[in-house]
């Protein structure tokens, strides 16, 4: 039991704090910790995201913030799992720009009746990489190569109409050429079958191609980005290799339960807003070929829907099929 001067201690205390950081260590003490959802297995792009901005984001909210996985059906598991969850604020989201490639077969309001955009996070270009035994030293090489044997090249991707696939759609596009499309279950056994040989190229990330760079497993022919990437001066853009204006880039963003209050979500965007910022957060995203981007609900939504129409237009002439 407390005794009467420990009493006075506390109460005197309580005296010169100042109210407002009183009512506030009240509050947060009260409020629930944000449960930050990766749809995808620890260790992937998305993941790296979530993590490295959780690790901030309990400061710019002021409340505990918990990383959970929900792997599963192309993202749709961590998707459903969200837009059922609480309409409070309590469960964000961490995605792709579209947060399940399931969501590309549908009207693209549906969407947006189940989960409420709420920041863009990032965007990463991607890495042209061939298997190292492939004769091609050059993007140019490669699609002479293609064009002399239409359809005898294959490219990997994580599955079915992901940003990956849509990307090396976009380039076969842009280059005239004719690919194979061999659709994996996830970034990992896509590129150990493609230092495998079992296939000749990838579009994949900074962070799914770096490390295996300096042993000499893969090549890289060309970046993805407008501009060279700072960290690698010398490998040229997809436009300087002879396709010029192409650019494809695989962007995030967060979101909750559709019906979450605006000011819930206004308070949740401010936050990872403020992680963006931070010097730590941009360091380490940076270290993993990411770009913080930031930005408000409504350019989210603007991009998630535009997407999410390029890829009807893909999926109605035949390039794309969406796994249901």
């Amino acid at each position: 039991m407390m005794n009467r001067r420990t009493l006075l201690k506390h109460l005197a205390a309580l005296a010169v704090a100042p109210a407002g950081a009183t009512l506030g260590r009240a509050a947060g003490a009260r409020e629930a910790p944000l449960r930050v959802i990766v749809p995808f297995p620890p260790g992937g792009g998305t993941d790296v995201l979530g993590r490295v901005i959780a690790a901030t984001l309990e400061g710019a909210l002021e409340r505990p913030v918990v990383v959970e996985n929900k792997p599963g059906a192309s993202g749709m598991l961590g998707a459903d799992y969200t837009a059922n969850g609480p309409k409070d604020g309590s469960l964000l989201l961490f995605a792709g720009l579209v947060p399940s490639v399931r969501y590309y077969a549908r009207p693209p309001e549906d969407v947006l009746k189940q989960l409420a955009p709420v920041c863009p996070i990032a965007r990463s270009p991607y890495m042209v990489a061939v298997n190292a035994d492939l004769p091609a030293r050059t993007l140019g090489e490669l699609v002479a190569q293609a064009k002399r044997d239409p359809k005898g090249l294959t490219f990997g991707t994580p599955g079915n109409a992901t940003p990956q696939h849509l990307a090396t759609e976009q380039l076969q596009a842009a280059c005239g050429v004719e690919l194979l499309h061999v659709p994996y279950r996830g970034t990992g056994p896509m590129m150990t079958d493609l230092l495998g040989g079992q296939i000749q190229l990838v579009l994949a990330t900074v962070a799914a191609v770096e490390p295996y760079l300096q042993g000499g497993r893969l090549r890289v022919l060309a970046v993805t980005s407008p501009e060279r990437l700072p960290k690698y001066p010398d490998l040229p853009t997809v436009a300087e290799s002879g396709y010029p204006g192409f650019s494809a880039q695989i962007q995030f963003g967060t979101y909750c339960a559709a019906g979450t209050p605006e000011a819930a979500i206004a308070a949740l965007n401010r936050g990872v807003n403020l992680a963006l910022q931070t010097e730590t957060v941009r360091a380490k995203l940076a270290e993993q070929g990411f770009q913080p981007t930031g930005g408000t609900p409504a350019q989210l939504q603007q991009a998630l829907l535009a997407e999410i129409r390029n890829v009807a237009g893909l999926v109605q002439a035949g390039k794309v099929k969406v796994d249901l």
